[in-house]
């Protein structure tokens, strides 16, 4: 008896609690509810948008190669052929006038050997020029700037969820502002006073309207990414160098595209040490190496 008074009492519950709700649906506005979602779908959409400006910007600073979207081409506007003026028809002149223009025009001795003066001073200038160093062509490790940085602070980007904003000391003086996809992989706390290596010579780019001079080397899988720790004894400015390339003088710029064809070569190896196409990766004077706390045998970005 008892227990079908309980299930009385809870029917009656149930069906005071579907009146509620009925009653509420019957008060709704259409107007106003489609509006409302409306107003959360132009949201979302605004929120979209600007995930993909972000994805594409941390692509472009990774050196993801991005397609260009045809669709908005906009056509340039032809050319417009100018229309040369005819050079009138010279009438033939006399024999004797030929010739005596032939004879003006024919330089004299003097003026000969002034000539072959000036050209014998100006072959010098153009053997020094052809003796200038060829500029380095090679697509390896030689062309990246890589230095240790150490970060002086660290704090989360206004405008952007994934970015943390670092002031890094790289040896100049002044700290550069470098924008790091870090914050799903490590809390703030990680990075404060830490050293790291930074490749120095990246195209500066806006990453949602602070502009990034550089790029953190991490060790990176889809699931984990750490920082690329430097020996403890380093100094912001210390050189990253490779036995056998010549990292001493790199591009002063890099291009995406180049990047894109260098990076591939990094990778760290199965102690977690960073190399290029399996050379350490070193800096002078320092025993120890650049390395991954636990990362072993995965690319570097």
């Amino acid at each position: 008896m008892e227990a079908l008074q309980e299930k009385a009492k809870l029917a009656d519950e149930r069906i005071q609690q579907l009146k509620s709700l009925i009653a509420t649906i019957g008060q709704l506005d259409p107007v106003v509810y489609i509006r409302g979602l409306q107003d959360q779908n132009t949201k979302l959409k605004a929120r979209v948008q600007s995930l993909v400006d972000e994805l594409l910007t941390l692509e472009n600073q990774r050196g993801v190669k991005q397609q260009y979207d045809f669709t908005n081409k906009v056509p340039k506007a032809p050319i417009q052929s100018v229309a040369q003026p005819e050079k009138p028809v010279e009438a033939p002149k006399p024999v004797v006038e030929a010739a005596a223009a032939a004879a003006a025009a024919a330089p004299s001795n003097d003026q000969q050997e002034a000539k072959d003066k000036k050209e014998k001073k100006k072959k010098p200038a153009k053997e020094e020029k052809s003796g200038k160093t060829p500029a380095n062509t090679a697509i390896d490790i030689t062309r990246f700037d890589l230095r240790v940085g150490k970060i002086v602070s660290a704090e989360k980007h206004p405008d952007a969820d994934s970015l943390y904003v670092e002031q890094i000391d790289v040896g100049e003086g002044k700290p550069r502002t470098i924008c790091s996809g870090l914050v799903n992989h490590m809390p703030l706390s990680d990075l404060d006073q830490k050293l790291v290596v930074i490749l120095c010579n990246l195209k500066p780019a806006k990453m949602r309207g602070i502009m990034s001079e550089g790029m953190v080397m991490c060790a990176s899988t889809p699931d984990k990414v750490e920082l690329l720790q430097p020996p403890s004894d380093c100094k912001p400015g210390d050189r990253i160098e490779c036995e056998g390339y010549d990292c001493s003088s790199p591009d002063a710029q890099i291009k995406k595209e180049l990047s894109d064809q260098i990076l591939p070569g990094m990778s760290t190896n199965d102690k977690g040490e960073a190399t290029f196409k399996g050379v350490l990766w070193k800096i002078a004077g320092i025993t120890g190496v650049v390395k991954s706390t636990s990362l072993t045998n995965v690319p570097i970005k």
